[in-house]
């Protein structure tokens, strides 16, 4: 999924200088977009998922540890008004260390991820020429057919996924990442990056991941985000009323009138060429 989208007319960007990825997990390349373009380019993306409703800024719990945006779905048809359907949020960090714990073999641990995935590419190498039933046969074209490798009776693959799924989490154990995931109520949550930031290899596989692009600026979602099964109606619908209370300062801001109802002149709007 790629797609560029524009909420103001921002000066053409400056094109990032291309510089190689570095290993363990992340890169040294720097993106030509500020922050507030970043933020802009994560909240594109979540309005491109086209949720009932939706803002930036956005508390997980209470106050703390708020999101770049986060959105809410109800169903088209039904008589039945306070139904939040589900919920999605977009985490955007410009560095690294928000999306790691604080432990001190941070580097050594993201090295032994890379090479537990390179052993596991190489075991599913091994799956689909000796289990070949395990392909989809729903698939059109055989070079993107998808492969049930959770179904495999290799126990070296099955051993590998789980130390794989112990190394990651122990990766993000205590970062703000992880935090906002136990919030338990966003059934979505997607991490924002700058482009050639990180390695989505080394992110928690329920994450997803989108890639935010300098030139041209917009977005790309490299991996889809999983359901997560302990979200709750009632986190649910706790995320929907923090998404209403943070798209009213917004709205109060673009109509001129201060929090305590004093009027001003609203801001001016940008024209367009």
């Amino acid at each position: 999924m790629e797609q560029d989208f524009d909420l103001f007319d921002f000066a053409a960007s400056q094109q990032a200088s291309e510089q190689p990825n570095a290993h363990n997990g992340g890169s040294t390349a720097k993106t030509s977009l500020s922050k507030a373009e970043l933020r802009q380019a994560a909240l594109a993306f979540l309005v491109s998922l086209k949720p009932a409703g939706i803002a930036a800024n956005v508390p997980t719990r209470r106050s703390k540890y708020k999101v770049a945006a986060a959105g809410f779905w109800r169903p088209a048809t039904s008589r039945k008004t306070n139904i939040i359907t589900r919920t999605a949020i977009v985490v955007m960090y410009d560095d690294l260390d928000c999306c790691f714990s604080d432990c001190a073999d941070r580097e050594q641990r993201i090295a032994v991820i890379s090479a537990l995935q390179e052993e596991k590419a190489q075991l599913e190498t091994e799956i689909r020429k000796n289990e070949p039933h395990l392909a989809s046969s729903d698939d059109l074209f055989g070079e993107f057919r998808s492969w049930d490798y959770a179904s495999t009776s290799n126990h070296q693959y099955r051993k590998l996924c789980r130390k794989l799924d112990r190394e990651l989490k122990t990766l993000t154990q205590g970062s703000k990442l992880e935090y906002i995931r136990r919030a338990g109520n966003a059934d979505f949550c997607y991490l924002a990056v700058p482009e050639k930031m990180l390695d989505p290899a080394v992110i928690p596989v329920e994450w997803g991941i989108v890639e935010l692009t300098g030139a041209p600026r917009g977005f790309k979602l490299l991996r889809e985000a999983m359901p997560l099964p302990e979200v709750t109606p009632e986190g649910r619908l706790m995320l929907a009323l923090n998404i209403a209370s943070a798209a009213s300062g917004a709205a109060c801001f673009a109509g001129g009138v201060d929090s305590n109802g004093t009027m001003r002149r609203p801001p001016h709007k940008r024209r367009r060429y």
